[in-house]
Parts: C-alpha cells; structure tokens; sequence
C-alpha cells in the first residue's frame, strides 16, 4: 500500500521542533499532500506548563481546542490525521471528533507525559493531582487513535504496559536527523573539545560527566557544556566544588551555530543517566552527531544498545570511571573508526531514506484497521 493522499496535522504541536519537522520531510518525501492546523495551547515549556497549575492547564486546554474542534468538524475529509507531539490532549478531544466523521488518527505519543514530568524530572508525586492527571491523559490519548507512534521499541513496549493497550497498535518512527542541517565535517583532531549539549535534565547524568571531567585534568581536551535547565545551577554548583578547570559552560546556541560546535569537536556525549527512562531512549543528540560522523560516547542502555549496537562507544550508566577511560582511549584511529560506524549505522537505518518506509507504514497502519 502507499501513503494517503492526504494528510492533516493539526494539534498543540510546535513545527519548529526537531520531531515536527521529521513528520513533515518524511510525509513530504511520502508523496503525501499535506495540510497543517497548528494551535496554540501551551506557553513555553510544555513539560513545565503541564505539570503547573491544574486550573491554568485545563484553561490553556480548552481555549486551543475550541477552535481545532471547530475547525476538524467542517474542514474537507483527509485520509489520515496525524496528532504531532504533544498531542495527547489533542488525541483524547480531536480524536473523538474525528471518530465521528470516520477518519483514522495516529498519534505520535513520542514519550510518556507522566514519565517524563513525575518519574524523571521529579516535578510532581505520583499520587499527586497532576501525576494522576497526566497518567490517565497518557491512557486515554493512547485510547483514542488507531495507532500510536513512540521513539524506540522499548517505549513502546513501556506505553503499552502503562495503558493496557496491546503491543501491535504501538509503531516506532526513530528521531534521526535533518540531513540538511547535520552533515559530515573535516575532523577537526584528538585535541578538539568533548562537546556535551543538554537541556540538564536528570536524564543526561551531568554529575557523572562532571565527576569524569574531574578524573582527566591532565588531558589538554576541554569539556564544552552548552545549555540550559532545570539541574543546571546544580551543576555549576558540582563544578566550583571540584574546582573543574577543563569544563566550559555555555549558554544556549541556535541550531544553525550548534552544528559549527559538533563540527569542531573532536567527541560529543550522550547520556549517562540511571533511571528508566534513559534506559528507553536514543536522545536526539546521538542521531544528529553520527550524522555529522563525530564519535559518541554514552550510556550502555537497551534502547542505544538495540540501535547502534557496537557503533557507538558505550560505557555503564553513573559511572565516570569507566567514561573517563573510555574518552582517554577514543584517540586517533579508534576515534575515527567509531566516527565513521556511526555514520554507517546512522545512514543505512536512521536518515530519511530508512525511515520514509516506516512512515509510510503507520499510515498504512491506521487506514488498513
């Protein structure tokens, strides 16, 4: 089967985001014909605005949605309705609508709100309103479309577990990179620096690499840190404590500067967390620097495990001992072999052409049912 004629995305979700603008190239790429209905719900950080408060939220919710309702209702009947990340309310009120009018839906649920807002960033209990809330948004988004999309298998496998839903209507559309953006650069050398860009959440395990940094203050690399977050005061705080002389920290960068700091750097990080999230995940970090055939170092987890397999550079989670020796090790052709098996892996299954296929699978997917 090929893709639909026509596809709408519509929903609370931002185009400029890296995930958005994958579904775009690729429904593109398709043959799809493609209409997008955008709608504002949430101000600045949705995973922050989520877990405020619940009348703030519920008030944000409504007053998006009024007019995507209305708009879903009269608009000409495409084929397939995509509801871009995060799109789980979208999925539990858009999703009813378009039930009615006998449309399919796909969800691309990408992670979990309640995982990521309660179990990794500890913003909220379990038990508390908002954890509650969030668990039975993730159940019922899931609910109410044909067939939900996450970033690995093993989130799949999670969602699936979390909402009782069976395993076959979960689909995996890996991240990857934009190809236009991300491309191979001249390497710049050994003594280029460890570039580590993050938003600091617990998730990356900046400790571990901080503690690292500590361990190779006779290696003439610098470790370039550049971002933002939640765990970053925290970190400055680590970084005085151990009197880190070979660690940069850096603001925030646009994407179109970030590529020139992958470009001179000689290795880029991942993550390095503990918790069950980072087990689940392939940051966005790691496609788009295998991209740009630069090496990678990160945790050894299932979900790296399963999608680089040896191309990456893989040391135990919290562990700076074994990530300080595994950087000292990553020097000429080692560093440059694990560049280039990066680059292999990222190209023959993560970049555009591997993944269209699957694309077009999930739509077909959720016509086919």
């Amino acid at each position: 089967m090929s893709a639909p004629r026509r596809v709408l995305v519509i929903g609370a979700y931002d185009p400029s985001t890296p995930r958005a603008r994958q579904w775009f190239r690729l429904l593109e790429q398709a043959g799809a014909e493609v209409e997008a209905h955008p709608t504002t719900v949430w101000e600045g950080d949705r995973v922050e605005a989520s877990s405020g408060s619940p009348v703030t939220v519920a008030w944000s919710l409504v007053r998006g949605l009024l007019g995507a309702v209305w708009f879903l209702a009269r608009c000409p009947r495409p084929d397939v309705i995509v509801f871009c990340y995060p799109g789980h309310v979208d999925a539990c009120v858009l999703g009813l609508v378009a039930r009615l009018r006998g449309i399919p839906t796909v969800l691309d649920a990408f992670i979990s709100l309640y995982d990521t807002v309660v179990s990794d960033r500890g913003l909220r209990r379990p038990w508390s309103p908002v954890g509650v809330a969030l668990r039975l948004l993730d159940t019922l988004a899931c609910w109410s479309v044909r067939v939900v999309v996450c970033d690995t298998p093993q989130h799949a496998d999670f969602f699936a577990g979390l909402t009782h839903r069976a395993r076959d209507r979960f689909a995996v559309l890996w991240v990857g990179a934009d190809e236009a953006i991300y491309t191979p650069a001249p390497d710049p050398g050994d003594d280029g620096p460890i570039l580590w860009y993050l938003t600091f959440i617990p998730l990356h395990g900046i400790e571990t690499v901080l503690r690292a940094a500590a361990l190779m203050g006779d290696d003439p690399r610098r470790f370039r840190l550049i971002g933002s977050g939640q765990a970053r005061p925290a970190a400055e705080a680590l970084i005085a404590e151990l009197g880190l002389t070979n660690v940069e920290l850096a603001d925030p960068v646009p994407e179109a500067e970030l590529t020139g700091e992958i470009a001179r750097s000689s290795v880029c990080l991942g993550a390095f967390g503990t918790s069950a999230k980072t087990a689940r995940v392939v940051p966005n970090k790691v496609f788009q620097c295998t991209a740009a055939a630069r090496p990678v170092v990160t945790a050894d987890t299932p979900a790296l495990r399963g999608a680089y397999g040896d191309a990456l550079t893989l040391v135990p989670p919290g562990d700076p001992a074994a990530l300080a020796a595994a950087l000292r090790d990553l020097r000429g052709d080692a560093r440059r072999a694990v560049a280039a098996a990066g680059r292999t892996v990222f190209v023959e299954h993560f970049s555009d052409a591997a993944l269209v296929g699957d694309l077009v699978a999930v739509l077909d997917r959720a016509g086919a049912r």
